[in-house]
């Protein structure tokens, strides 16, 4: 053996670069195997969501426990309400005027059915829809239908298993009474500002008039200014309060016709989704993962192994800056020693 290679600081150099290398390689191998054991886990039915994801619903007649997390996403389809927020504060007569929701949940077996019965009810002159919806999996809608109609469309849907009823009713006395009082304060408004405004125009026909008698050209031009400037201004605010009167009135009519109307939102699921083109998908998939596979084992043989040989070779010339220095040491304190 070569001198050099009877070196035990050699040996023992070239034996800790050997235990980084298999270090290496051994991570890059648990790295592919669990990146691919990954990959390959998506692949299952399970994640095939597709963004159709039903409630979980227990399959007594007419209820059960629900998760209502589909119901939560899709709450853009509901109707806009003149309601308010919800208000703590005590109004006698609460419960003279009110609101009703029914939220109507279901996945069942008898998509298919359920989703027809929901179409049947739009040739109904007695419903009104505002939208329908219907795709593989699920179908949407919301309606109104009067008080009166309310237990016949309620029995439709009892006839199917897996459906949940829940009604909602809220009272909306207060808010009618606010709608009121702030009607009235605006039409007080508008009816002050129509007088100004009378009035100022009566003025503009009495400074012509003194103008023409005093000839003072400079004080009816000063005057009339101020008056369009005034008429300008009082013009705005009639035009302003004429809006938020026609606003209040449409709400106030809105409210109105919600009184004695019930609102129905229905939200059917599959009981068993079916998921188009999954074989291919899932081939896709598998593709997919091979490619990232394959360009991740590139990358760790050749940048990532540079990067290695690179951080090995920087600690070897640590090693090797080491030993020279500890041997120099050695050789230092056996010469003092020695004298």
């Amino acid at each position: 053996m070569h001198p050099f290679l009877q070196n035990r600081f050699v040996r023992f150099t070239g034996i800790g670069l050997l235990v980084l290398l298999v270090i290496f390689f051994v991570l890059i191998f648990l790295n592919s195997f669990f990146a691919v054991s990954t990959g390959l886990s998506n692949t299952t039915i399970d994640n095939y969501s597709y963004g159709l994801s039903a409630p979980m619903v227990s399959n007594g007649v007419g209820g059960g426990q629900m998760e209502r997390s589909m119901v939560a996403a899709d709450s853009e389809f509901y109707a806009p309400s003149p309601m308010p927020m919800p208000d703590v504060s005590f109004t006698p007569d609460l419960e003279k005027y009110e609101t009703s929701r029914y939220d109507i949940t279901a996945r069942t077996k008898q998509f298919d059915e359920l989703c027809s019965a929901v179409k049947n009810l739009k040739s109904s002159t007695d419903i009104h829809f505002k939208q329908i919806n219907e795709s593989l999996n699920n179908c949407q809608a919301t309606f109104y239908v009067a008080e009166s109609k309310t237990e016949s469309v309620l029995s439709t849907f009892s006839a199917f298993r897996g459906v949940e009823v829940n009604r909602n009713t809220e009272s909306v006395t207060r808010h009618r009474a606010q709608l009121q009082s702030q009607t009235d304060i605006l039409r007080q408004q508008l009816s002050s500002v129509e007088s100004s405004l009378s009035k100022v125009e009566t003025q503009f026909d009495e400074i012509a008039e003194f103008s023409r008698t005093q000839k003072d050209a400079s004080t009816l031009a000063q005057a009339i200014r101020e008056k369009l400037n005034m008429v300008d201004s009082l013009t705005q605010r009639k035009i302003n309060l004429t809006n938020q009167l026609n606003n209040l009135y449409q709400q106030s009519a809105e409210l109105e016709e919600r009184i004695d109307v019930v609102e129905f939102y229905v939200s059917v699921y599959r009981s068993y989704p079916i998921y188009l083109n999954k074989e291919s998908q899932k081939w896709e998939k598998a593709w997919e993962g091979l490619k990232e596979t394959y360009t991740d084992t590139l990358i760790g043989l050749t940048a990532f192994f540079g990067i290695f040989i690179l951080w090995v070779l920087r600690i070897a010339v640590y090693l090797l800056v080491v030993i020279v220095v500890v041997r120099g040491i050695w050789k230092v304190v056996k010469l003092v020693w020695k004298v």
